[in-house]
């Protein structure tokens, strides 16, 4: 572990910037968005104190990826490595999961792969949260510990810096000059700050409080009509999907352009009427109470039981991006309170 002073976090960017392509936070107006950084002397390296509005994946899984073409043209050029600054435990717990689906097994997306090998990832501590953020509630905590090559802790006027892969390791040695040693009481200031930042983000939740574990939450309402309750206000604009960092759907889409055609990735959804449209025209889900209920059942039943990993970080992009003003902290409350035997009888006639 070393230390980083305040004003050195652009230094180091900046260094970063002669060998690879920096995306950092960058100011928009009033907002903060993830942005290629103009290179070396770009100026101020704002920090981001918790998630930013888009998630990771449109960086690694960008929709409208071209995945063919043809004729097919010549290679080209492998693309420039990366470097991620300011990435928080919520964004890193979705590429938990995505590496489930797209890499560790042995069909594997070769650009996620590809994008996953050539980016370096410099984490962050959370030293805020937005209104909607709840992921403690799903086991996890405001700061990394996994996934990371380094992971910046703001303690003592500047970051202490955690390796947590050799690619980190080898960042700190190549960049010696830029480190310092870690003042005395750094180590306990972050740990404190940590305790303090992950009450805070139990507090905001204290009126959802979780008993029993989410899957077992959703997976005892497979039958009942609570979803339609749920689903009241839904207007099927997809907005909590393309805002979801653990979503993966994707369809393929051919272009002709001109003398070329290309095939897309274009993101999907699930809460699309089409989505599991068969080869027949027929869909499984009709309604949208249905499409709802898999949603659900796909994050916190199916998709654990098959990859060992809850899909929701609790970062709160899909409370944020509603329409309709649903608020996925209170429908899994709901569905763990509302299972009373009286109406048990009732809603599975």
């Amino acid at each position: 572990m070393r230390f980083l002073a305040g004003g050195a976090l652009e230094r180091f960017a900046n260094a970063l910037a002669a060998t690879h392509e920096v995306f950092a936070p960058q100011r928009r107006g009033d907002d903060l968005v993830l942005a290629r950084v103009g290179g070396v002397g770009s100026g101020e390296l704002p920090w981001n104190a918790c998630r930013l509005r888009e998630p990771l994946k449109s960086i690694w899984f960008q929709p409208g990826r071209i995945v063919a073409r043809w004729p097919p043209s010549a290679e080209e050029e492998p693309p420039r490595p990366r470097a991620l600054f300011g990435v928080k435990a919520c964004d890193l717990k979705a590429v938990a999961c995505l590496d489930r689906v797209l890499r560790d097994h042995e069909f594997q997306e070769p650009a996620w792969c590809a994008a996953r090998e050539s980016t370096l990832v410099i984490a962050g501590d959370c030293t805020d949260c937005a209104p909607s953020c709840f992921c403690t509630m799903v086991g996890d905590r405001p700061y990394p510990t996994a996934l990371f090559d380094l992971c910046l802790s703001p303690s003592g006027g500047g970051f202490l810096v955690e390796s947590g892969s050799p690619r980190g390791a080898q960042l700190l040695a190549e960049h010696e000059e830029l480190f310092t040693a870690v003042p005395s009481e750094a180590v306990a200031g972050r740990d404190r700050a940590r305790r303090e930042m992950t009450e805070r983000v139990r507090e905001q939740n204290a009126r959802y409080p979780v008993r029993d574990p989410f899957e077992k939450s959703v997976a005892k309402h497979e039958r009942t009509r609570i979803w339609g309750e749920l689903a009241a206000t839904c207007v099927e604009c997809h907005a909590c999907n393309m805002v979801c960092p653990t979503c993966h759907c994707f369809l393929l889409h051919d272009v002709p352009a001109g003398a070329v055609s290309l095939r897309l990735s274009l993101w999907d959804s699930c809460f699309s009427a089409g989505h599991a449209r068969m080869a027949g025209g027929l869909t499984p889900r009709l309604q949208l109470t249905e499409r709802f209920r898999n949603h659900y059942q796909h994050k916190f039943v199916t998709f654990p039981r098959t990859w060992g990993i809850t899909a929701c970080s609790g970062c709160g992009r899909c409370i944020d991006a509603c329409m309709g003003g649903i608020d996925k902290r209170a429908c899994l409350h709901l569905l763990e309170t509302r299972w009373i035997p009286s109406e048990v009888a009732r809603e599975l006639a």
